[in-house]
């Protein structure tokens, strides 16, 4: 994971690059209602500033499931 400041990168460990990873973590997340965008095996992270609290919390969640039950349980 690479941070600076709210803009984050998540790089996700395949064993072949067309496992597109971080395209199905992205849709999972979209799913639940958060928007995130892939770049190959990374997902990008960058919400804007106004961000609520609870809207934080709630992408935090969504991504975890989404890597959880793509990558972890895949």
């Amino acid at each position: 994971i690479r941070q600076l400041g709210l803009l984050a990168g998540i790089e996700l460990k395949v064993d072949s690059p067309d496992q597109r990873l971080g395209y199905h973590v992205c849709k999972a997340t979209t799913a639940a209602g958060v928007w995130l965008r892939p770049l190959g095996n990374v997902v990008v992270v960058m919400p804007p500033l106004a961000i609520s609290d609870n809207e934080i919390d709630l992408l935090g969640r969504a991504l975890c499931e989404a890597v959880e039950s793509t990558v972890v349980h895949g």
